[in-house]
Parts: structure tokens; C-alpha cells; sequence
């Protein structure tokens, strides 16, 4: 096998390396979220819409730059939508 066809290691946080308010991204939902809590190895992931969701904490990863700036642009907009009530 070449060293190109070798896939990646992929970095997953620790229990201990998650905190509440940190922006991370849930591949088991494909969705950026923000830290809410922790239950046991579950963690409590919000989106800025209202969504609450629990997922195990190997599902979760940091988020990049762009997911982060995805959740802040979701704000915006869930914001903006709500004042036109």
C-alpha cells in the first residue's frame, strides 16, 4: 500500500479535552453544534436555532474556522427571522 492510499489517523478529543461552550462538530449528525453539557461519555450539543441534541463524545470534534463561522452566521439569521415576527 502506498503511503498516499493510507488513510489519515483521525484525532478524536478525549472526554477531558471537550468543554462547555466550545464549538465542535457531531459527524454522526453533520452538524456544527456548541458544547451545552456533559452527561457520562454523552455530550449535550446545542445549534443556535434551539436544537438540543446528546451524542457520544467520540462522535464530536473540534470545529474548524468554517464551522465556526457557520454557527455564527446560523445566529444571525435565526436572530434576524425571529425580529420579523
Amino acid at each position: 500500500m502506498s503511503l498516499l492510499a493510507r488513510p489519515l489517523p483521525v484525532s478524536r478529543p478525549g472526554p477531558g479535552e471537550l468543554r462547555v461552550g466550545m464549538a465542535v462538530f457531531d459527524r454522526h449528525y453533520d452538524m456544527p453544534a456548541e458544547i451545552s453539557g456533559f452527561a457520562g461519555p454523552m455530550v449535550l450539543l446545542t445549534r443556535p436555532t434551539g436544537l438540543h441534541w446528546r451524542v457520544h463524545h467520540i462522535s464530536v470534534r473540534p470545529a474548524t474556522q468554517y464551522e465556526k463561522r457557520q454557527l455564527l452566521a446560523l445566529a444571525v439569521l435565526h436572530r434576524t427571522r425571529l425580529k420579523g415576527r
